[in-house]
């Protein structure tokens, strides 16, 4: 019963380190996140604003544009933003678990 007991401590201990380890590196992986968003937002802009151009020059040349030509920015969402969404997903999972300690 005893080595049980210590066992438990040490693992206590090391989950207690871990947390702190995890809580420290929360800012910097929400910079990151945010600033990947921020790009993300612009890059979309940049799709939009160029497809806009070309509908705009199309229909100066009297072309119709058709709206299956147009690509949204879902077509275009990033692989990685998906992951970092699960990794995000975890961390508020982890957070609600310290919070209801």
């Amino acid at each position: 019963m005893f080595r049980t007991n210590t066992a438990l401590q040490k693992e206590q201990s090391h989950l207690y380190e871990l947390e702190k380890k995890i809580v420290q590196h929360l800012p910097k992986i929400q910079e990151a996140l945010n600033s990947l968003k921020v790009e993300e937002l612009h890059l979309k802009s940049q799709l939009v604003n160029q497809k806009i151009s070309q509908v705009a020059a199309s229909s100066l040349d009297g072309s119709v544009a058709h709206s299956e030509n147009i690509v949204t920015p879902d077509d275009q969402t990033n692989q990685q933003e998906i992951d970092l969404d699960l990794f995000v997903n975890k961390l508020q999972q982890f957070d609600v678990e310290i919070d209801s300690d």
